[in-house]
């Protein structure tokens, strides 16, 4: 007994001592292994934060930019010239025009017309989203069909690239004058058949003879609609300004292009232009970006078919071609490098 009870304490004593060796070599491995990666993981992280804190910034001039400072100079000569020169009939220009009526209490005046973005904030439809759309009139001087007729005749009679004039009109020579027997009854069951809503008073309503009036009043299945315009009856002023000379062939095709849908300024210098004078035809690959963009807004057929009307009645070209280019989009890299952290240390 006493012999087992001495083997039992000695075997007790070794698996203490055992047990207690393995644990302090197994912390002593586990310690070493956390502090190595931790280490290496803070390095790394350190480096990345001391490269980055240390790297100076350099500002590098890129062709791009070297090529776009010379081309704004060269526009800023260009328009200098043109303070000196006078507006000539048949002169494809761009027009700012402010236009507004003239009421007693200049606060009530309406701006109806608004051809850059500030002035553009005065109209009662103002829209910060189409800021871009606000741009110069294109205008051939001398030719109907661009801006007002009156304001036609006074840049016709003489007037000087940037110089201001204003331009005030009777109602007579503006929108007419309010006539009473512009303002007709209609049934609320053809204005439902025309329309197809519901009328109310303020709504705008479009008969088969393509008139288009306001409605003043609606009650007992009556229209009360006036087909005067809205602004018959009423003094107006414009304020008008020459900004631009469209000069060359291309930038006439764009300007034209441009007249069709404003906010264009930007993408129209992607457009390819091609013409071929001896067979009277002019070629016009658009940009994808473009193409797609007068998809949604389920425009494109009408743009094209207003721009090409407009370049061959004005620029004396006999077909126009639009060229849609979809090129298969390139393959989408493969980004075989990445960075991770494995500990290759290996216990045997």
């Amino acid at each position: 007994m006493i012999k087992m009870a001495e083997t039992k304490e000695n075997l007790k004593k070794v698996t203490k001592k055992t047990t207690k060796k393995t644990v302090k070599k197994t912390a002593k491995k586990t310690t070493k292994k956390v502090s190595k990666k931790t280490t290496k993981k803070v390095s790394k992280k350190a480096t990345k934060e001391v490269t980055k804190k240390d790297t100076p910034k350099v500002d590098v001039e890129t062709d791009v930019d070297v090529k776009a400072k010379e081309q704004a100079k060269k526009e800023a000569e260009r328009k200098k010239k043109l303070e000196t020169k006078k507006v000539k009939i048949g002169d494809m220009v761009s027009v700012d025009i402010l236009g507004k009526t003239i009421e007693e209490d200049p606060k009530r005046n309406i701006v109806f017309q608004a051809s850059n973005a500030v002035d553009a904030q005065m109209l009662s439809n103002f829209d910060p989203k189409k800021v871009d759309q606000y741009v110069p009139d294109l205008a051939i001087i001398g030719k109907q069909g661009f801006i007002d007729d009156k304001v036609n005749e006074v840049i016709t009679s003489g007037i000087k690239f940037f110089e201001e004039k204003i331009v005030q009109l009777e109602p007579a020579d503006a929108f007419g004058e309010r006539e009473g027997s512009k303002i007709e009854k209609v049934s609320a069951k053809q204005f439902k058949k025309d329309m197809s809503e519901e009328p109310r008073a303020g709504v705008s309503y479009k008969d088969k003879k393509g008139r288009t009036g306001t409605v003043l009043r609606a009650a007992q299945g009556r229209l009360l609609v006036d087909f005067n315009h809205p602004l018959a009856g009423r003094k107006i002023e414009y304020k008008i300004k020459v900004v631009d000379l469209i000069d060359g062939f291309d930038n006439k095709v764009r300007g034209l292009m441009g007249r069709r849908m404003p906010g264009l300024d930007t993408i129209l210098k992607e457009f390819k232009i091609k013409h071929i004078k001896s067979e009277g035809v002019l070629e016009i690959e658009l940009p994808q970006m473009f193409v797609y963009q007068i998809a949604q807004q389920q425009g494109g057929l009408y743009f094209k078919m207003g721009a090409s009307m407009d370049i061959q009645e004005h620029l004396g070209v006999e077909t126009v071609k639009f060229v849609e280019v979809y090129a298969k989009p390139p393959a989408p890299e493969v980004n075989h490098e990445h960075s991770h952290d494995h500990d290759h240390e290996h216990d045997h």
